[in-house]
């Protein structure tokens, strides 16, 4: 087993950020503003040492790949952004590339998806998400084919791994079909999808997934969280949620919705399939996205480190484990070590391996 932590490059300046959000935006600004919004919420969250880092800093890289390497994360997934033919968010990998010395393994996810701006009365799009065509394809696949031939780049057997985040989309088939050609025709055995899902695997899905597809991620805790909402012993509650939504928008009440991580990953542990070599799982270890959207957002408290052990235990035999997150910080998730709870995460992660 690999495990592999999800990544955000959004920890320095573009100039698209400081258009949309204000100068200086980076992931910083909005963790540094949080503030917190009921009796006891820890908000907001500072890194250990007030290590607000910058990415395009090569010493910052450094102290990651040591950091990831000391506690048994065997390498990062980078989010990948692009929009036929518009990178954002690049640099970082670009970067990774440049400097050889540093021993990262990683691969790519491609959050593809639009960017969205909420305010209270409207959603403005930012940049919109195409596909185009065999020739966007092609310009797309030139940009990754540098970054798939680095040694350090994660691959199965002679195939480069690609990491797609919304499975839904129209010309999916044909591009990887065009993919896994152009692949092959630069000295690969193909490529290997991994596709995301916030569900269950059922026989639609399998069947509409990409012939390059090994595996399918189930993200996490996305997966656990809909099997939660949707038990029928749940379905008051999940009432309830959307009377306290409704009073939220009336400005009658301040609330949050809070998930028990423990029930979550019983539900990992009993109600979602093993022992399945497609499937790579998803591991969480808490979540407060109210950084990002308020009390729009939602928290999961973490899970004991006995239920983290349980549940690893019994998904050993998958290839892959991917984490959510190593430094999603306006999101509540990350390995990287925090003011308030050190390195616990990263050390139960090296402890079971370990074991």
């Amino acid at each position: 087993m690999k495990i592999f932590a999800l990544f955000l490059p959004q920890f320095h300046e573009i100039p698209e950020n400081n258009k949309w959000w204000g100068e200086g935006f980076t992931e910083w600004t909005k963790v540094k503003n949080s503030k917190p919004l009921f009796k006891g919420h820890k908000q907001p969250r500072v890194p250990l040492n007030d290590n607000y880092y910058n990415l395009l800093n090569r010493k910052t890289v450094e102290f990651q790949t040591q950091l990831m390497q000391s506690y048994g994360v065997d390498g990062l997934i980078y989010y990948h952004y692009y929009f036929k033919g518009k990178l954002l968010l690049e640099r970082p990998a670009e970067n990774l590339l440049l400097w050889k010395e540093i021993n990262q393994p990683f691969f790519f996810c491609w959050a593809n998806h639009s960017w969205y701006k909420a305010t209270k009365n409207k959603k403005e799009l930012l940049i919109k998400m195409e596909y185009g065509n065999q020739e966007d394809w092609e310009q797309h696949f030139q940009y990754l084919l540098p970054f798939f031939k680095d040694k350090r780049y994660e691959k199965k057997g002679n195939m480069p791994l690609f990491m797609i985040f919304d499975n839904h989309f129209a010309e999916k088939l044909a591009m990887f079909d065009y993919f896994d050609r152009r692949c092959r025709e630069s000295g690969f055995d193909g490529i290997c999808i991994v596709e995301t899902i916030g569900c269950l695997p059922d026989k639609n899905m399998k069947q509409s997934i990409c012939k390059q597809t090994q595996y399918i991620n189930l993200r996490e805790p996305n997966t656990s969280a809909y099997l939660f909402r949707h038990k029928a012993k749940f379905l008051f509650s999940n009432l309830t949620r959307k009377l306290q939504r409704l009073l939220i928008k009336c400005g009658s009440k301040r609330y949050v919705n809070k998930y028990d991580g423990n029930k979550l990953y019983n539900i990992m542990i009993k109600d979602e399939p093993h022992n399945d070599s497609m499937l790579a799982h998803g591991v969480f270890f808490e979540w407060d996205n109210t950084p990002r959207h308020e009390n729009r957002g939602f928290i999961i408290t973490p899970p004991d480190k006995q239920k983290f052990f349980k549940y690893m235990d019994s998904i050993q035999n998958d290839d892959f484990v991917i984490v959510n997150a190593w430094n999603e910080w306006a999101e509540g998730m990350m390995l990287e070590p925090t003011q308030d709870e050190g390195y616990k995460y990263l050390e139960w992660i090296k402890e079971w391996k370990s074991i």
